[in-house]
């Protein structure tokens, strides 16, 4: 019988990275910088986006085991560091659904022209709230809510982007004024004060994720010609959309009053009513959650049960292997419901919001970065510990290019882990720098100890 022909080509692969990688949370990070975010993001998808896309790829199609980054970190350097890796991303999820609801509660409390966006238990209670319903939610598991899933994300990311792209255009060709300095010298960042550059972190976590497409590679047509297409186009419209957003919340709102956890609500709301659109913002405002809503549903579960396939490594205790009758882990959704509600604490006792969510937002970071040195360690030790396996797709350039590649992305994300502990100017005032680098150390020490104890107190009968 003839095989069936492989399916993905550029453009499957190329919506699949949008997908994984596209989040309203993350356009204004970088505003505050005007026309140098420019620069940032350039730097971010040079130094971080493509080495981890192209080793990726060249992983995946090599070992195609379940259980991807955990299967590649344990074959290059050993069981417990994968199991240590693996934790990091599921725990790095825990920390983005929590800024990601936090988002959503702004967004929409401004878009109802309300002053609860500046509430701090308002805050906290949408944000217990909304995990702790996802999580019961998906106890039942994710096929029921597929499809809305698909559309909400839709309507709820690409919808509200559309528009603000296209008020921005508006916005320029009807001689508004520009809140930043339209210049090539403005492309430049003020690297004067170190802590400006402490935004590249967080564009680096905006592009987490293009790993997830890797898994596809045994599916894609030619994948040594498909792959690196996709990659270069997904760079470009990822690079398009997110600079056209950022760059039109940075022309409507000064650098010094952009809120991070809401500039895209923001923007909107001074734009449609430049248009006499303020009818339009309720309902923009409930489009956002809902695309949010399905975000923090699609991703509450699997991190979960990628934590969850690793058990048989013996690292993960009994208590966390429990499941229901529809095969859910429901011991460690719950585990993940409780740490943001532990974690959502914060929004009680630190007095800014802003300031709160980039201390989560920057322990995310830290977390996600040492997620990804793994990654690039990974893939230079098994070009030379495991030579031979077979590879659908290899990084250009050979031993060479996988060396270049790992080592750009290594050093970039050890330095952007350096520069996170250092707080943004824009927030100087708000809390003292060794006060914000305790504080994030805090945080991250919370989230990533338990796997130290895991390890240190595992017993034989936790594998299975």
């Amino acid at each position: 019988m003839k095989a069936e022909k492989k399916r993905l080509g550029v453009l499957a692969l190329t919506m699949i990275n949008f997908a994984a990688i596209l989040n309203l949370r993350n356009l204004p990070l970088l505003s505050t910088y005007g026309m140098a975010m420019i620069t940032f993001y350039l730097i971010a998808a040079l130094c971080f986006f493509v080495p981890t896309a192209l080793i990726s790829a060249e992983l995946a199609s090599a070992f195609v085991e379940e259980g991807g980054m955990f299967i590649w970190v344990h074959r290059a350097i050993g069981s417990k560091t994968a199991f240590v890796c693996e934790w990091i991303g599921f725990i790095t999820t825990i920390t983005a659904l929590t800024t990601t609801i936090v988002c959503l509660s702004t967004s929409l409390a401004i878009s109802l022209g309300s002053t609860l966006s500046n509430g701090r238990l308002f805050v906290y209670a949408t944000v217990v709230g909304s995990v702790w319903l996802a999580t019961f939610l998906a106890l039942r598991g994710t096929q029921f809510a597929s499809r809305i899933i698909t559309i909400a994300s839709t309507i709820g990311t690409l919808l509200p982007i559309g528009l603000m792209i296209a008020l921005g255009i508006y916005w320029i060709v009807s001689c508004h004024p520009i809140s930043f300095e339209p210049s090539f010298r403005a492309l430049w960042p003020n690297f004067s004060n170190f802590s400006n550059v402490s935004f590249l972190a967080g564009v680096m976590f905006a592009f987490a994720g293009i790993e997830m497409s890797a898994y596809y590679v045994k599916d894609v047509q030619n994948p040594s010609k498909t792959y690196p297409h996709a990659i270069f186009f997904s760079m470009l419209l990822i690079l398009g959309v997110s600079l056209a957003g950022s760059m039109t919340i940075a022309m409507v709102i000064p650098a010094g009053t952009i809120r991070i956890e809401a500039g895209v609500m923001q923007s909107l709301g001074i734009m449609l009513e430049a248009v006499h659109g303020e009818w339009l913002i309720p309902i923009i405002g409930f489009l956002m959650v809902f695309g949010g809503v399905a975000f923090v549903f699609a991703w509450i579960a699997g991190p979960a049960r990628g934590i969850y396939a690793v058990r048989h490594t013996g690292f993960l205790p009994p208590f966390l292997q429990k499941t229901n009758a529809a095969g859910i882990p429901v011991a460690i959704l719950y585990y993940q419901a409780l740490m943001v509600t532990i974690l959502a604490i914060l929004f009680l006792f630190i007095p800014s919001i802003s300031l709160c969510f980039w201390v989560i937002d920057a322990s995310a970071s830290v977390m996600m970065l040492l997620h990804y040195a793994c990654l690039f360690v990974a893939g230079i030790v098994l070009r030379y510990k495991m030579p031979h396996a077979p590879r659908t797709y290899r990084v250009p350039f050979g031993n060479f290019g996988m060396i270049v590649l790992g080592s750009v992305g290594l050093i970039n994300v050890l330095f952007c882990i350096v520069i996170s502990f250092f707080i943004p100017a824009e927030m100087q005032q708000t809390i003292p720098r060794s006060t914000f680098a305790w504080l994030l150390c805090g945080v991250t020490f919370l989230l990533l100890f338990p796997p130290f104890v895991f390890i240190a107190r595992r017993k034989p009968h936790w594998k299975v």
